[in-house]
């Protein structure tokens, strides 16, 4: 069986490929990236590198040829009608080339969010479901690194944790465990034609994110609400359905998936 990467050389990918050579012979794993001899690295390790550019549709084609599953990270492009032919153009290629099961990177709760992200995702996920390919939609919560939008450190020196007036509610994802649930479905038989939401089982909020603060750096840390605090992150939170969550990713990573304290703590380790 093979399996095919794209974007394996960005954050969450080099971490799905790291976590999958540890389950699958190097022989199986290709990864499509645009810079092959950035990824000479991998090719050391056994690993096929094609060349693979969302932009140029041949190349896609070639490079899922002979896959059984193929994992599509979204496009990092700032245009998100750009995103949107380049995931097209990937998952027509897929058909073309026979692709057996396609995984696609999503967004958590896509179909409640009010972002211009969540229709993006939306309609792709519709794509491809019309492809006829059998499917996993992986829907990312937002990454754990969120944290650091909302000026940690700063907050450590200070003892101020500082947000806008509100009753802020955070539902977020560690990659590494991302990756791992990526890689069960990657691995894994019986996740066909499914839809997972890779959330938290569990909330979190700054009075949360104060205290993992305090006990990891040893410095009384408190939250408090400033009416002339900004930070664009508030302004998107309400389009976002950041309350809800799902068993999907604890039962795909399979242990206690890392939370808020555990991310501050690697801070200051």
């Amino acid at each position: 069986m093979k399996i095919a990467l794209t974007g394996a050389t960005g954050k969450l990918g080099s971490i799905v490929l790291r976590q999958l050579l540890y389950r699958e012979n190097p022989n199986d794993i290709i990864v499509g990236v645009r810079r092959p001899e950035k990824a000479v690295h991998l090719t050391e390790q056994g690993v096929a590198v094609k060349y693979c550019d969302y932009d140029e549709h041949a190349s896609l084609e070639r490079c899922f040829k002979d896959v059984s599953k193929l994992l599509l990270i979204s496009s990092p492009h700032r245009d998100d009608t750009v995103r949107f032919k380049q995931h097209t153009a990937a998952i027509h290629a897929a058909q073309r080339a026979g692709v057996g099961h396609i995984a696609y990177t999503s967004i958590a709760y896509a179909d409640k969010g009010r972002l211009p992200e969540h229709r993006l995702h939306l309609e792709t996920e519709q794509v491809i479901r019309e492809s006829g390919i059998p499917y996993t939609i992986l829907r990312n919560a937002f990454y754990m690194d969120i944290i650091h939008m909302l000026r940690v450190r700063e907050a450590v020196s200070s003892g101020k944790l500082v947000s806008p007036p509100g009753e802020w509610t955070f539902n977020t994802a560690d990659r590494e465990d991302l990756a791992q649930a990526a890689v069960t479905v990657l691995t894994e038989a019986g996740h066909e034609n499914r839809t997972y939401e890779m959330t938290a089982t569990k909330v979190w909020k700054m009075d949360d994110l104060a205290h993992a603060l305090t006990e990891a750096s040893g410095r009384r840390v408190v939250h408090i609400s400033d009416p002339a605090a900004f930070n664009e992150l508030f302004g998107l939170l309400p389009y976002s359905d950041m309350k809800s969550v799902s068993p999907d990713l604890r039962r795909l990573v399979g242990r206690p998936l890392r939370t808020v304290h555990d991310a501050v703590r690697s801070l200051f380790v």
